[in-house]
Order: C-alpha cells, then structure tokens, then sequence
C-alpha cells in the first residue's frame, strides 16, 4: 500500500477513546486534526488522501456501492478511483439588475427541477482499486449487517417521522371540527372518539389507533348494526348521522326463526300438556314419584371468569375477549379451599368451561345435617373472598336430593349483572319431573318439544326421541316392558349409526 498518497482502514465498531491533536491514533497520518480523528474512530471504511488532506468514511451502503462499482466497471485502473455520493443541482435565474421601464413586462423567470448527481468526495490514485477491493471483500459480512441495520434505522426514522406528521395533522383536523354546530347532540368519548345517541341507536366517531382512518358505526340496542371507514372527520360525521336516521326509522320485522319459547308462552304450554296427560293413559302421578327415604349431598354451583384471555378491539372501539381460559377443576378447589377429596367437581359444558357443579362424596340422611354442612362449607371457603375480588362471576350452595335430584339452595353471592334465577318450590320440580317422565312414555315429539321450550331448528326430532327413550330406559317408574322396549331401539340405533 502506498503511505504516501492515500490510506485505508475497515472499523468493524465505533471506537469510544478518546484522542486529541497532541496525542494521535497509532497509524493516524501526522495532518489529521480534532474533527479528522473523530472520522478515524468511526465505524465503517476509513479513507483517506494524504496530499489534499481530506479523510471520507463510508457507512455500510455506500462501501457496498462502492466495491460494486469497482467490480464492474474497470475505468479506475485508468482514471483512479473516484468515492462519490448523491446530490441534487439546482439552477438559480437571477434576474437583471435596474429598473423597469413602465412599457417593459417583466421577465419570465426559468424554474428547473433539481435532478439527482453523483458528486466526488474523494480521488485515489489507480493503484488503490485492488487494495479497495480486497479489503471490503473481507470484510463484506461486516458491512452487510451494517447496511442492514443501517436500512432498519432509516426505515424506522421515517416511519416515526410519518406517524409525527400524521399525529400532527390528525390533532390539528380533530380540535379544528365543531361538533356543537351539528344537528346531533355529539359528545366526547375518550381520547379521539365521540358518540351520539339519538332514540335506540347509537352513533360512534373514533381515529384508528394507526391514525390513518376514522372509523365510523352504528348501534341500535347494544348491537352493531354498520360500520364503516373514511379518511376525514367531516365524512365520518355525516356519514354516521344519516345511517342512525335510517336506522332509527327501520321498523325491526319479528324474527321469523326464533330459537326459544318466551316464559310465558312456556308456562301456558307445561299448563296445557298437564291437562292433556293427566288423565289420559301415560300419566305418572308426582306422588307415585316420591322416595321411600329421601338422603342428600352438598351442592355448590361456581360461574367462574376467565383466567385468561385475549382482546380484540372493534371498530366501534368496544374490547372483545377470546381465546378464554377458565380455571380447572384442580386450580378452583385449590383457589376456593374445597378439597378434592371430599368433593366431586363436574364441567357440565365441558372442559375449560366455566360451569363448576360441586358436589360432596359424604351423604346425609337428614336434612338438617346436610344444611348444617353445606353452610359449615360454604362459611370455611374461599368462595365468597374469589367473588369480591373478581375471579367468580357467581356462586350458590345448599343441598340436593339424591333420589329425586331436588336442589334446595341457602345462599348465593352474585351481581346485577348475572344473577341466579328464582328456585322452584319442591312441588313444582317434582311436577315437572312427572310431567317429563310422562310425555317419555308417550314417545310425543310435539309434547316434548313444547316441554323443552325449543323450535324444531334448534333441536331435531331424532334428538327428542333419543331423549325421550332414554328416559323412558332409566325410568323407575315403567314397566319392564316399556323400559325393554326403548333399550332395543336405543340398541338399533346406536349400531346404525
């Protein structure tokens, strides 16, 4: 290498020591003064020109530039090797001195557009190409990575400086608009979202957390009914105010599919059915029902919430949970300190469901004990501190009868939100359960469908029969004949499937 006109150096890091003029880089040309020693430590391709004194350092892109450049084109073995970077010419028209005479137009003035160039910065002689060559060809992965990371920061630059300037003008647009001089009642909602309610609907205005779109949508009634996106506030607006007019004049048809029975449509069938069967040929009796001796256990019904979730935000900015995990069967015994070996802990919806029935493995022969234990349970858990802090959406206990399956609840802690329905009196359970067994045993799909509450799309008739065999099956209060009778269909059935 020629000392005496050029040099060159790789730096894989940026060297942090420090030097001064008195006190030199080891290798550092005599000439380099404070700001020329700083370029020495930087990281990247450190050239220098000993005769004019002039030292570049090339950051990753351009030292990958630059060894394309002297790869394919040889005219630096001729002419030398001549380092440039990118930039602009701009051509200025001054115009002519003096003053204009008042019959004189004044003269047109020329605009150019700048144009892209590529300016030198640096000359090496010939004999510097190969040296060039070789050195960034060692040290090509080095530069690679750099220029990679060096085209992250640039990206990452100016995306922030979008986002700044797209902040920036959002902010300026949504202080700008004037809800008050509109025809609806707009009021703010949070940061960068309005509502307005008008009748059942309701009407939302929010900017996009990316800032680029204003989402707008309608409710009527809690439910999302239109949404849609716009690039202004002013299109938001509009746009929101006369779908909530449209949707406020919509007379709602009924539902033509629905899925189940009102209560009151409900109690007018059971009414009807009891005086259909009661004195016809299939009626069971609710006295010929009750147990010789009646035992109990413990009950306990927990609604848990989740443990676990994820969350989505909708465009009405409403936040929807998924992908939910409940706690299981181990975790809520340890969590409500009922030991799982004196309890049986069941899923009825399955497993990560939120449902828990709890039931005791000792069983009681008088009523009283078991309403004493239950209660001794229920003060010695945890259930009710897991409600106050959030982990249990609602809980009830008592005790239930082993033979008829009768619950009789004591206490239950649960919020407005979702409380427990109101019990039914023995009575009336051991009724239904009388009026059940008794459509069972007249294989009536209509009847039981009308006791179950639900239409024929939510249920098939091959499910009720299933059902009602079954039951007809387990029944204690048959025949042989019928029970014999309903295990060979159920026995065909299964095998043709």
């Amino acid at each position: 290498m020629n000392e005496t006109s050029w040099g060159m150096r790789f730096n894989e890091v940026l060297s942090y020591q420090h030097f001064n003029e008195t006190q030199k880089p080891q290798g550092c040309p005599d000439w380099f003064e404070s700001h020329q020693i700083n370029s020495w430590k930087e990281q990247g391709l450190v050239v220098w020109n000993n005769i004019v004194k002039k030292v570049v350092v090339l950051n990753g892109n351009k030292s990958l530039r630059l060894l394309r450049q002297l790869e394919s084109d040889d005219h630096w073995k001729s002419e030398g090797v001549s380092i440039t970077e990118v930039g602009y010419q701009f051509e200025i028209q001054i115009p002519p001195r003096g003053r204009r005479k008042k019959a004189e137009q004044e003269p047109k003035t020329e605009t150019t557009t700048s144009e892209p160039v590529q300016v030198e910065i640096l000359h090496l002689p010939p004999e510097a190409g190969l040296e060039l060559i070789d050195l960034l060809n060692k040290n090509k992965i080095v530069i690679s990575n750099m220029a990679e990371q060096e085209k992250k920061r640039f990206d990452d630059a100016m995306k922030k400086f979008f986002v700044s300037v797209l902040e920036f003008t959002r902010k300026e647009e949504l202080s700008n608009f004037n809800f008050s001089v509109r025809a609806f009642q707009w009021q703010p909602n949070g940061p960068s979202r309005w509502v307005c309610k008008q009748q059942a609907v309701d009407g939302y205005v929010c900017l996009e957390k990316s800032k680029w779109f204003l989402c707008a949508c309608v409710k009527k009634r809690g439910l999302l009914k239109r949404s849609e996106y716009f690039e202004n506030i002013l299109s938001a607006v509009e746009w929101t105010e006369k779908e909530m007019v449209d949707l406020a004049n919509q007379t709602e048809a009924p539902d033509s599919h629905p899925q189940i029975q009102t209560e009151q449509q409900r109690a007018n069938d059971l009414a009807r059915l009891r005086i259909k069967l009661k004195d016809g040929p299939y009626w069971i009796d609710p006295l010929v029902m009750e147990p010789k001796q009646i035992s109990y256990k413990i009950r306990v019904e927990i609604d848990t919430k989740p443990t676990e979730f994820r969350t989505l935000e909708s465009n009405c900015g409403d936040i929807l949970h998924f992908d939910e995990r409940f706690p299981s069967p181990s975790k809520l015994a340890n969590a409500t300190n009922l030991d799982l070996d004196h309890f049986n802990f069941f899923q009825p919806a399955g497993e990560n469901s939120e449902w828990h029935l709890i039931t005791s493995q000792t069983t009681f022969y008088k009523e009283a004990s078991a309403a004493e234990q239950a209660q001794k349970v229920w003060d010695q858990s945890r259930i009710v501190q897991q409600f106050k802090d959030g982990k249990i959406r609602r809980s009830r206990f008592g005790y239930q009868e082993v033979e008829s399956g009768f619950e009789t609840y004591l206490g239950a802690c649960e919020d407005l939100d979702s409380p427990w329905g109101k019990p039914e009196t023995r009575e009336e359970y051991m009724e239904q359960l009388a009026l059940r067994e008794s459509i069972s045993f007249s294989l009536d799909i209509g009847d039981f469908r009308n006791y179950l509450g639900v239409f024929a799309q939510t249920i098939s008739d091959e499910r009720i029969l299933r059902i009602m065999h079954k039951t007809r099956a387990r029944s204690k209060y048959m025949t042989e004949e019928i029970k014999i009778e309903s295990k060979m269909w159920l026995a065909q059935h299964d095998s043709a499937e």
